[in-house]
């Protein structure tokens, strides 16, 4: 198992951030580009192969690239600017990939009206996964979607795509806050699983909120789950304390128990 933050939980610069991770106990950081993301190092001449120095130089390595503007530009929206920025964008963020290290992104997409997509939707969005995951296997990347869709939908999002290099990114509070069964979806996506957002709900620390993390740490066992474990949790007013706390109760999930 490997054990990895998002960046901006360890509350530090970023000549200091890597550093930390690594004092922490980490081995790897995600690497998160906002809404802003044409001001982010991976688009300065020369970024990504800095960020990968950063990191290696701190003793940590870059478990993923994470960017959150793709949410608000995912290929099932009707908008076909929106799409095609989407697009350009994911694409960028993959040829970032083998400079900085890393061989996972974390593809966002959270639509509110799944309910109500047409066969022509979900169609599209097949085929830019399709278009995609052809481009990652080019760099050596893999797609793992953290999305609204439940288990099933992605299976059948996964399947149709036809590519190992989608996968889901699960997220154990977004999911069960979704009224998901956490456990019942690991088990249900097998292999599918590329990565793990280990959070809690209500911005509790890990144990403190309603995730079944007895279940999740029971389905990672069977499925055999030896991945990322990524904390996307509350620091409080002591990021270092909160955040080895966290690793030490995630260190006892899965295999690594």
């Amino acid at each position: 198992m490997k054990y990895g933050i998002r960046d901006g939980l360890l509350r530090k610069p970023f000549d200091e951030l890597f550093a930390e991770a690594h004092r922490l106990g980490f081995d790897g950081v995600e690497f998160c580009i906002g809404n802003d993301y044409r001001d982010s190092l991976l688009w300065q001449p020369g970024g990504a192969a800095k960020l990968r120095a950063a990191a290696e130089s701190g003793g940590v390595v870059i478990s993923s690239l994470s960017p959150g503007v793709f949410a608000s530009v995912h290929p099932a929206l009707p908008d076909d600017a929106k799409r095609e920025e989407g697009r350009a964008i994911l694409r960028h963020v993959i040829e970032s990939c083998p400079a900085a290290g890393a061989t996972d992104i974390l593809v966002p997409m959270f639509p509110r009206d799944v309910a109500e997509w047409t066969d022509g939707t979900w169609a599209r969005l097949v085929d830019a996964f399709k278009e995609h995951a052809e481009y990652a296997g080019r760099h050596g990347v893999t797609l793992d979607l953290e999305t609204t869709l439940d288990a099933r939908q992605l299976a059948t999002v996964i399947e149709r795509v036809g590519s190992p290099r989608v996968k889901v990114y699960y997220d154990t509070a977004n999911c069960t806050n979704f009224g998901y069964d956490a456990a019942a979806d690991i088990r249900a996506l097998g292999e599918r699983v590329g990565m793990i957002h280990a959070k809690d709900t209500e911005k509790q620390m890990l144990g403190g909120g309603r995730v079944d993390f007895d279940g999740v740490d029971a389905a990672m066992r069977e499925i055999s789950y030896d991945g990322w474990i990524v904390l996307e949790t509350p620091t409080g007013d002591d990021p270092s304390a909160a955040n080895a706390r966290n690793l030490a109760f995630v260190r006892k999930l899965g295999r690594a128990g």
